[in-house]
């Protein structure tokens, strides 16, 4: 067998893979774009969960003040880290200042539980309720999320697709996973 034997085996292999590259990319695009679209959706649906308990926080720092005057630092940090969720835009800061309510508010839970008192301030009592119920709902929003974007990496890595996918536009979803957070069941 010459050269030329070779070079031609060796092209008819390379197109031969190509087209196999291609048609596994291709059978796998429907199940991409409907991944990367629920992920999408539940981003979505994290952060208007998260502005709808950032709208709740005012009136728990309120009632919380209202009994609970002594713990200014805390109050702060709960405010300011709703200030930076409801301006910015860029997911990694809104993460991490939804992270920090979150641990502000165990906070506050756990003057809750040593305070008997707290509890039973009707005004301090109807918020938190509200905000309890809210961060569950971020907490799940959240989850719900990261398991789209890891099913959705997952789907972008196997060989031979993964050398079309990045070039045709599916890039890997980032992922913002947490630690027990304020909202977890118990």
């Amino acid at each position: 067998m010459g050269p030329s034997r070779y070079i031609e085996l060796s092209f008819c292999l390379l197109v031969a893979f190509v087209i196999l590259a291609a048609i596994s990319f291709l059978t796998l695009r429907p199940t991409l774009k409907e991944v990367r679209t629920e992920a999408q959706s539940e981003w979505a649906s994290f952060l208007r969960q998260v502005k709808a308990r950032n709208d709740l926080l005012p009136g728990l720092v309120e009632a919380f003040r209202g009994i609970e005057p002594g713990h200014g630092r805390l109050v702060e940090k709960l405010l300011e880290a709703r200030s930076v969720s409801m301006r910015s835009t860029d997911p990694p800061t809104i993460v991490a200042s939804v992270d920090e309510i979150d641990r502000c508010l165990a906070q506050i839970e756990k003057f809750a539980v040593t305070q008997p008192e707290l509890n039973k301030y009707p005004p301090f009592a109807a918020h938190w309720d509200k905000v309890a119920s809210m961060s569950r709902g971020v907490t799940e929003t959240r989850r719900a999320y990261n398991y789209s974007a890891r099913l959705y990496n997952r789907l972008l890595t196997p060989f031979p697709q993964n050398l079309l996918t990045v070039v045709l536009g599916f890039i890997p979803l980032k992922e913002y996973p947490a630690g027990r957070s304020f909202g977890d069941a118990d």
